[in-house]
């Protein structure tokens, strides 16, 4: 009677795109900068500030498995707590004490396909990348996008699909693994 119903958070429950709209720091500093986006597919994603690799989930931890990494390594893992509020996903530290506003930007939906592929290349180590209906995230050893198929920045990576293999900006990357259904 009345009571408050709490649904746990799923790493399923977070496909789709999400903007950051608030972090407190460790120190209690507050970022309100909204320029933050994290793209999730099924299990792979990337994040606009430099990242990009696998969420995978462990009872009511989840930890953001970098494959790509443009910034120093951190102290910690990158493991957090969710939990809902409205529609708005929480995030919070596990092993430092922050928190992340995350509300969803486009969430997925029963049509859209979803999918990525994690590559490799010779020359280049690995990369990723991540669909999710028009909503496309790229990550590689010197690059992180976060965009809409077809914009400006998706034209300048020129991917072309050819079997197992896929060139980006020329660059040919061979498919290691997949999820889902990736369109190209």
């Amino acid at each position: 009677m009345g009571g408050v119903v709490v649904t746990a958070v799923l790493a399923s429950h977070c496909t789709g795109l999400w903007r950051r709209t608030l972090l407190i720091n460790p120190d209690g500093s507050r970022d309100l900068g909204a320029d933050v986006m994290w793209l999730q597919g099924i299990t792979a994603y990337v994040d606009s500030r430099g990242f990009a690799g696998r969420l995978q989930q462990d009872g009511e931890v989840f930890s953001w498995c970098r494959d790509i990494d443009l910034l120093p390594p951190g102290p910690y893992p990158d493991e957090g707590y969710l939990r809902w509020d409205g529609s708005t996903l929480i995030e919070t530290g596990v092993h430092e004490n922050y928190t992340e506003r995350w509300v969803p930007e486009e969430r997925a939906g029963a049509l859209d396909a979803s999918g990525a592929f994690f590559l490799a290349a010779p020359d280049a180590g690995r990369a990723v990348l991540v669909r999710v209906g028009q909503r496309y995230g790229w990550a590689c050893h010197d690059a992180v996008v976060v965009g809409t198929v077809a914009d400006r920045q998706w034209c300048d990576l020129a991917i072309e699909q050819a079997g197992n293999e896929i060139r980006v900006k020329g660059v040919r990357w061979v498919v290691q693994e997949w999820e889902g259904n990736v369109n190209i």
